[in-house]
């Protein structure tokens, strides 16, 4: 069997001396790994950085085997932001989490449209694109089933004034809603409400956490996965 897609490298990893398993987010196979030979040649190693854009062309006997791939870039994404370490550990950071969350070979136009979009985001001159990779991480649990619903106070249905979420069900609440157990509850950053809020850097770190704690309780922890590093560093770097 053979097939070609576009798609962007999610990860890198050693299979032996000679070969390394390279895993791919392509529009037509989903996520989907393969052997892929020579990545010690600084062509084929530049152009299979986490996040940059490739065609990616896979051979197996069987579908069902791991195959081989062979590639040929698109476009190198990552070398865009080689010097700013906070966006190149977004990059890394979103591969990661997508690695990590979905099914091997099921097609999700959603997630990878919206892979994309962040890409085009973080190579970019926009400054506040920490909110859109936090709106990302939260669309991302939506597609993987595990939506926040923001929309109203799970307490009282007011609309507005909403200002934390509930580690319980992932529903807002707000001041009035929360009461005395506002200490046991996770702040919501208004800019998730929307988009027009500015932010600080308290903000986005209520952001990453709300994110953060809702991946790890219904899918890290459940199958024994350790949150990804890469995404341990990206939050580390704005407490400092």
């Amino acid at each position: 069997m053979r097939w070609s897609s576009e798609g962007f490298v999610l990860s890198l990893k050693p299979h032996n001396e000679k070969s390394y398993i390279l895993e791919v987010l392509t529009i037509e196979h989903g996520k989907h790994k393969g052997l892929i030979r020579g990545v010690h040649s600084k062509n084929i190693r530049s152009i299979i950085e986490p996040g940059n854009e490739i065609i990616a062309h896979w051979s197996g006997r069987l579908e069902t085997h791991l195959g081989n791939y062979g590639v040929e870039s698109i476009k190198s994404w990552s070398s865009l932001i080689l010097n700013d370490r906070k966006k190149l550990c977004a990059l890394t950071s979103a591969c990661s989490l997508i690695s990590n969350t979905i099914a091997e070979k099921q097609p999700n136009e959603n997630i990878y449209t919206g892979l994309k979009f962040l890409i085009q985001i973080l190579t970019s001159n926009k400054d506040q694109w920490i909110k859109d990779y936090i709106i990302w991480e939260l669309n991302l649990l939506t597609e993987i089933g595990y939506g926040l619903d923001l929309t109203k106070c799970a307490v009282t249905n007011e609309k507005d004034n909403l200002v934390f979420v509930s580690p319980a069900t992932g529903s807002a609440v707000t001041e009035i809603g929360a009461g005395q157990y506002k200490n046991k509850l996770l702040k919501l950053p208004k800019f998730l409400i929307n988009e027009k809020f500015d932010h600080d850097t308290e903000d986005v770190i209520d952001g990453l956490n709300l994110a953060e704690f809702f991946f790890d309780k219904w899918f890290y922890k459940p199958n024994n996965l350790n949150f990804p590093e890469s995404r341990n560093r990206l939050k580390d770097m704005f407490i400092k």
